[in-house]
């Protein structure tokens, strides 16, 4: 009797969704397709708790991000954990003796991924931003496939990089209706959803202006809803903004701390209003709604600016930059969605132009690049 090895990934996912979802997606395909699958994180890592409700193993290395100031304290407390996560690595990478390395653009991605390639350990790193991340601008040097979630305008590495697009959470997009969704979120059949999320960074600002746009629209007799999820510990203060609108007590908004089943969300809703981090645009890409984005400018790089880029540029979506005249730009674009249904089914369609891969496909791609196909290297 033949005894067949199972098939070795190391994973290095964590810090935010955009880069842990794609490889807890990419984990999961490889699990089905045989693999053994063990995730690097950083200590203390909030996906940590995600991988224990999977019961999906996983070993952490001390990680830090590269400062991006001149003060030298930071610095060194920054050498002194790239250099023992370097070394912890190192131990991970010859006991698990991994048959492929995968690195999410994550601050633990580089060194699995440079250590890998001193062991002529086959990888990939996957960006799923519109501009590389520092981290992978590096590990591409080191890698003969890089994937990307997302068009890139400039691409250091196009000559082996390959379009796979970024994994969604697999209820994403749902089988609920757009009626029974809003039923279960608490909301009537009619009038029109406008469904508002800010995340977790940088929620406030955002909140405020949708309150402050709700306010002008409601005066104007606009009909619409409003289900907006503001952000733990954001619930209250939102609550206030709308009230200071003269929407106290309205019954048509809905203010929530966090919404546990954002497929409903995206079921109920007819217009999104949100940040633009890359599992936001992936999951807008897979319900294909309408979306006006505002962008964190404090991102780095810029590059939630970027990835909205690539939605306005096609038609899908609305940039509208976080400054002083936010909440009145919201206010008219809310006014011409909610005005008529052939502008919202315009950017419905112009999801089609956006060259972004199907997310639904994307963990599937992206574990084809891990058992090498669809490159050379």
């Amino acid at each position: 009797m033949t005894i067949v090895k199972k098939r070795r990934a190391l994973i290095a996912a964590g810090g935010t969704g955009g880069h842990f979802y794609p490889g807890l997606a990419l984990g999961r395909e490889l699990a089905r397709r045989g693999w053994q699958v063990l995730f690097l994180v950083k200590e203390g890592d909030i996906s940590a708790a995600a991988l224990d409700a999977e019961g999906l193993p996983y070993a952490e290395i001390p990680a830090a991000a590269l400062p991006r100031s001149l003060n030298p304290l930071r610095h060194a407390r920054f050498l002194v954990k790239f250099f023992s996560g370097l070394r912890r690595t190192s131990r991970i990478l010859a006991d698990y003796s991994p048959d492929a390395v995968f690195g999410a653009g994550s601050y633990v991605s580089f060194p699995a991924v440079l250590l890998a390639a001193l062991r002529g350990v086959p990888r990939v790193v996957h960006e799923s931003n519109a501009v590389f991340g520092l981290g992978n601008r590096i590990a591409g040097a080191f890698c003969p496939a890089v994937a990307l979630g997302l068009p890139l305008e400039k691409n250091p590495f196009a000559g082996k990089t390959v379009m796979t697009g970024t994994p969604v959470r697999e209820f994403i997009p749902s089988a609920v209706s757009r009626e029974e969704a809003r039923a279960l979120l608490g909301l009537k059949a009619s009038p029109p959803v406008v469904a508002a999320f800010g995340g977790s960074q940088g929620a406030s600002a955002l909140n405020s202006a949708l309150a402050a746009a709700a306010g002008s629209l409601r005066a104007e007799g606009a009909a619409f809803q409003i289900l907006h999820v503001a952000g733990k510990g954001n619930g209250e203060s939102t609550r206030l903004a709308y009230a200071a609108a003269g929407l106290g007590g309205d019954p048509g908004i809905k203010v929530l701390d966090y919404c546990a089943e954002m497929d409903l969300l995206y079921a109920a809703a007819d217009i999104l209003v949100s940040r633009a981090g890359a599992s936001t645009v992936a999951e807008l890409a897979a319900v294909r709604k309408p979306a006006i984005l505002v962008p964190l400018p404090t991102s780095a790089g810029g590059h939630q600016a970027a990835n909205a880029a690539v939605l306005a540029r096609a038609g899908a979506a609305v940039s509208l930059p976080q400054d002083a005249g936010l909440a009145e730009a919201m206010a008219a674009e809310l006014s011409r969605l909610l005005g008529g249904k052939e502008a919202a089914a315009a950017m419905s369609a112009a999801y089609d132009i956006a060259g972004i891969p199907d997310p639904l496909k994307a963990a599937s791609a992206l574990a084809d690049l891990m058992e090498g196909k669809n490159y050379r290297g």
